[in-house]
């Protein structure tokens, strides 16, 4: 289905922060008198293709391990090379998109509106770079039309809030309808995911709670909760079955009566991912659902073998 390692800090690289931000010195496009009311714009961590005639448009990441790179734009072509060389033992490096880069994205839509989603600010300087674009385009056009969100999510969970948006936005809804239900979709979102190893999130320091305690020589996995921008470790277990146990049992005791729309994610554990769909819809609360593998930043932080869910509960629905 598809941010969250001696990872260093984010950094702008010099010269393709030059060359990006030049960008912005090229004419503005208004929108048209054919302009959808709302585009939307996401990173490539939210697993989503680009579609700028359906209001959509995806701002690529970056990840360079060795001496090369992979651009994180939503599509799939790059991901088994690049866990190929992350099993290999590779560190890979991640930088922020350059301001112009959003840019570029808010202009590529024909919208009157454009909201633009983004992992927590605490996490990433995404949120900081996509407000400084949104400031240049409203020093373009006069006017502001660019809101930038906070999803308090990650992973497949910006994939879920991302889906609910971009269908919004394709079918002609308002900015303000938009931004309330990314409001309420952000708040409502729930994530439980195993990782394979705790090299990847140690190296991070994103997530302490997740290894607080716990050595990686035990060789255990944990299985963890991101809810509202708080992450939380939900079990220690030591093999696959053990982590298809828990996050069956977190599905079933966790996520209420409610029916689901529920996106399995996976780090190159393509058989763990249809394993672990197979028993959610053994929950009974699944009322829709795909498999989406992993994008390389995210990758670049929980490491090969992750997998898990992202669930959000449909308004007004409730699971025979």
């Amino acid at each position: 289905m598809s941010q969250p390692t001696g990872i260093p800090p984010t950094r702008y690289p010099s010269a393709h922060m030059a060359m990006t931000c030049q960008a912005s010195f090229t004419e503005a496009r208004l929108p048209s008198v054919t302009a959808l009311p709302c585009g939307l714009v996401v990173d490539g961590s939210a697993a989503l293709a680009g579609d700028p005639g359906h209001g959509l448009a995806v701002v690529p990441l970056r990840i360079v391990i060795g001496d090369q790179e992979f651009v994180d734009d939503g599509h799939t072509d790059a991901y088994a090379s690049f866990y190929m060389k992350l099993r290999d033992g590779a560190a890979p490096t991640t930088s922020t998109p350059a301001p112009g880069e959003y840019l570029d994205a808010f202009r590529a839509l024909d919208a009157e509106r454009v909201i633009c989603l983004t992992i927590p600010a605490r996490w990433s300087g995404m949120y900081g770079a996509a407000n400084l674009a949104a400031d240049m385009l409203a020093d373009e056009d006069g006017h502001r039309r660019v809101t930038v969100m906070e999803t308090e999510t990650a992973i497949a969970g910006l994939s879920l809030v991302a889906r609910v948006a971009a269908e919004m936005c394709a079918t002609g809804s308002a900015a303000q309808a938009v931004e309330e239900r990314v409001r309420q979709a952000g708040g409502e979102v729930s994530l439980f995911g195993s990782l394979a190893t705790l090299t990847y999130v140690a190296r991070s320091g994103r997530v302490n709670s997740l290894v607080a305690g716990v050595s990686n020589s035990l060789h255990v996995r944990p299985v963890f909760r991101l809810r509202g921008g708080e992450t939380g470790r939900v079990a220690l277990t030591r093999t696959v079955s053990g982590s298809l146990d828990a996050l069956q049992r977190a599905a079933a005791e966790q996520l209420g009566a409610a029916s689901q729309w529920m996106v399995v994610f996976h780090a190159d554990a393509p058989a763990e991912a249809d394993a672990l769909a197979e028993r959610l819809r053994a929950t009974g609360r699944v009322a829709r659902s795909e498999i989406v593998p992993l994008s390389p930043i995210a990758g670049a932080y929980t490491g090969p073998g992750a997998f898990g869910f992202a669930a959000l509960p449909l308004d007004g629905a409730v699971a025979p």
